[in-house]
């Protein structure tokens, strides 16, 4: 019974090692709190303790085994569900100003860096954004940003 109780938590510990480089949102760290604690208390028991002293000890290391497990996968699925927030995606919605413009395309300056910009939108009846003017990124394609000019009523970020 020692060494299946050794088993279970040499076991444990390894899953989560792997859940530290797998995606599983904190399923493999539930089972392996759980395996910890069956291989606690099949350790107690081996060694001549009473079910009295063995369970509650393995019910609290399971315990706080899964409040972590759950914690854990609930911060990794709000993570998720969360925009990019950096890199060229997080650019969408930010404000631009307008460095220089000929003909469909321009160059804007954007969060501190320099980007090729052509306007989203079609404005055919109106002149192309001037240099110093604010304009909103709309899509990001490779290297270049789709923008909008800025309506009067939004506000700057």
């Amino acid at each position: 019974m020692a060494t299946i109780g050794v088993v279970a938590v040499v076991l444990g510990l390894v899953m989560i090692l792997v859940e530290a480089h797998a995606p599983t949102a904190g399923v493999l760290s539930g089972v392996s709190a759980l395996l910890i604690g069956a291989g606690i208390a099949l350790l107690f028991l081996a060694d001549g303790f009473a079910e009295a002293v063995a369970l509650p000890i393995a019910i609290a290391v399971a315990g706080v085994g899964m409040v972590g497990a759950v914690a854990l996968g609930r911060t990794t699925l709000t993570a998720r569900r969360r925009p990019a927030r950096g890199g060229p995606a997080g650019l969408v919605g930010h404000r631009a100003t307008v460095r220089s413009w000929d003909g469909p395309t321009g160059q804007v300056r954007a969060d501190g860096g320099l980007w090729m910009a052509r306007i989203e939108f079609g404005y055919p009846e109106t002149p192309p954004p001037a240099a110093g003017e604010s304009v909103v990124v709309e899509s990001v394609r490779g290297l270049t940003l789709g923008v909008r000019r800025r309506e009067p009523w939004e506000e700057l970020p």
